[in-house]
């Protein structure tokens, strides 16, 4: 029931892929820098995150011999750890989430984010149900989503900046205009200066920040939408997914990965090569916002660099009879969930809540169980046509919450209330509450609950009881 310090495990650790800069070749050692691609290769085995874990440690020729620095294979390259995070893996995930909710226009919209096991959070979002004041802009919707990697700067300014960018593109006035010229139709001249637009928006803001001293390493990938009320304008950069739902179809964007023939041949014709499905063994996308090293060829234009700020855009025209949701997610939810899996969490998920919030806090939750250990972040949006709630399915799902809650509180009155139970030193066993719910007869059997659910409860009681648990 309860366990002491002395006989916990170790706790298993996963890297962080921030706090640090990428490795240049030249500081390697001969004998390193000779055997680069048998260091590389370490990234072969394993899942994509425990591809992450791998230390490296190097002695550059330019140190004293008893200098030892560490550097880790990540998604974004070869990066060193900080001193100050060297060893600071998260031995639990942070659980605690950031929410956000709204509507207008017409749709109704949930977003949740979560750090998980990663070192610090590097994602970042926008969520506008009315885009602008200004027509048409006030009726239309703005969802984006941002995954940073080696930092946090250019995600961060992308949150704060890209939308503007948008707008103020030569293409989005011309827009303007013609909309305003024909009582705001989206015709196909109009809708093609929107494609235009969206991607000289994002080749403009990853060309001014490229002069920011903040940006330092960091690179982003983005997935943005644009609700009008006719059409779903999607544009993607990356490997973060925008996925629609509908009673008779699921629609999902592209990732861009370098092993993909499109992608392959301009790394290529870029002198660069893809080698364990990463841009010269390195990254593990290849369109980004950032990653400034990868775009410094001058002969080449942005589009044609070895990772390119480009979107893909996708245009979809909307039916209000089919349409039910959209979700604009980072690859921390794909990681784990395939569209149609996703799309029909969240249909059976909205059935049951009245607050996207908790659509969304389930789905994070639900992924970290399924072994997701990047930060995650998601909005989901609700059309018309969204599944409407079951009141009975609510009701007989809360009855059931509030028995597993009161299994747990009176398991965890008796064991603190243990002659040996020291607060401040011993910690409970997750496994025993888990148990005791088996126990008490309450795996809902009849009810189609997340599995996460009695950990993610018993984790939640735990944290407000100020009680330690393994």
């Amino acid at each position: 029931m309860m366990v002491s310090h002395a006989d916990l495990p170790t706790a298993s650790s996963t890297e962080t892929k921030t706090h640090g800069r990428r490795l240049n070749s030249e500081s390697f050692a001969p004998e390193i820098r000779e055997n680069a691609a048998t260091i590389t290769s370490l990234s072969i085995f394993g899942t994509p995150s425990d591809q992450e874990c791998q230390p490296i440690p190097v002695v550059p020729r330019s140190s004293s011999s008893d200098e030892l620095r560490v550097w880790r294979v990540t998604s974004a390259g070869l990066v060193e750890v900080d001193a100050k995070t060297m060893g600071a893996f998260l031995d639990k995930p942070k659980t605690d989430k950031t929410n956000v909710h709204g509507e207008g226009n017409g749709i109704r919209y949930g977003m949740s984010s979560m750090q998980g096991w990663r070192i610090c959070m590097e994602d970042s979002h926008i969520a506008e149900a009315i885009m602008s004041q200004s027509s048409p802009y006030k009726d239309w919707s703005f969802f984006a989503v941002f995954d940073g990697h080696a930092g946090h700067h250019i995600a961060n300014r992308a949150s704060s900046q890209l939308l503007e960018h948008l707008i103020t593109s030569e293409e989005f006035r011309d827009m303007t205009k013609a909309l305003e010229e024909n009582n705001g139709v989206l015709t196909e001249s109009t809708l093609k200066l929107l494609e235009t637009g969206i991607k000289k928006g994002f080749l403009s803001f990853d060309e001014i920040s490229k002069t920011s001293n903040e940006i330092n390493k960091s690179g982003c990938t983005a997935v943005c939408a644009i609700v009008t009320p006719t059409h779903i304008i999607i544009g993607n950069l990356g490997d973060s997914r925008a996925v629609v739902a509908g009673k008779h179809h699921i629609f999902g964007t592209e990732d861009h990965k370098p092993y993909l023939e499109k992608e392959r041949k301009r790394i290529e014709d870029a002198g660069g090569s893809v080698m364990i499905q990463r841009i010269n063994g390195s990254l593990a996308v290849s369109r980004a916002f950032g990653d400034y090293e990868y775009k410094d060829d001058p002969r080449l234009p942005a589009d044609q660099q070895l990772v390119s700020p480009e979107p893909d855009v996708y245009i979809r025209e909307r039916n209000v009879e089919n349409d039910q949701f959209m979700v604009v997610a980072c690859d921390g939810i794909y990681d784990v969930m395939t569209n149609e899996e996703l799309a029909e969490f969240v249909s059976d998920r909205l059935v049951v809540h009245d607050d996207l919030r908790e659509v969304c806090d389930d789905v994070l939750d639900e992924c970290l169980v399924k072994g997701s250990r990047d930060n995650m972040t998601m909005v989901v949006v609700c059309f018309p046509a969204a599944p409407p709630v079951n009141v009975h399915r609510k009701e007989a799902e809360e009855a059931w919450v509030a028995r597993v809650k009161a299994v747990i509180n009176q398991f965890l009155d008796e064991a603190v209330a243990a002659e040996d139970f020291k607060k401040e030193e011993d910690m409970v066993s997750l496994k025993s509450i888990l148990d005791q719910v088996t126990a008490n007869g309450l795996l809902p059997t009849d009810l189609r609950v997340p599995a996460h659910t009695v950990t993610t409860l018993a984790q939640k009681i735990l944290t407000q009881r100020d009680i330690k648990h393994v």
